[in-house]
């Protein structure tokens, strides 16, 4: 036997061993299909039902109402953000101090 052929068995062999489930869903999922096909080609039609052709005597539901919703809301993203004022930056800059100096008991 050539190399070649020795690593193609060895890697076959640890892929069927690494995927066990492999095996497993695609003899299961073969013999579900196959009852399925089974069934279905075995089984007589079903019968139409009270639902599954339209009746032309009876007109379709429409239904309307006189209250209307809440107007459309436009949001403009094109401007700009006004600029903070200085009391806010003062605040912000507060802030962020008495975070970066934690008070010492």
């Amino acid at each position: 036997m050539s190399r070649q052929t020795i690593m193609a068995m060895r890697a076959g062999r640890g892929t069927e061993a690494s995927l066990p489930l492999r095996g497993y869903f695609l003899s299961v999922g073969g013999a579900l299909l196959f009852l399925l096909w089974a069934a279905g080609s075995m089984l007589p039609a079903p019968w139409p039902g009270r639902f599954t052709e339209p009746d032309p005597a009876v007109p379709p539901i429409r239904i309307h109402s006189a209250m209307k919703g809440p107007e459309l809301v436009v949001i403009d993203t094109n401007q700009s953000l006004p600029a903070p004022s200085a009391k806010e930056i003062v605040v912000a800059h507060a802030a962020a101090q008495a975070i970066d100096r934690p008070d010492r008991d």
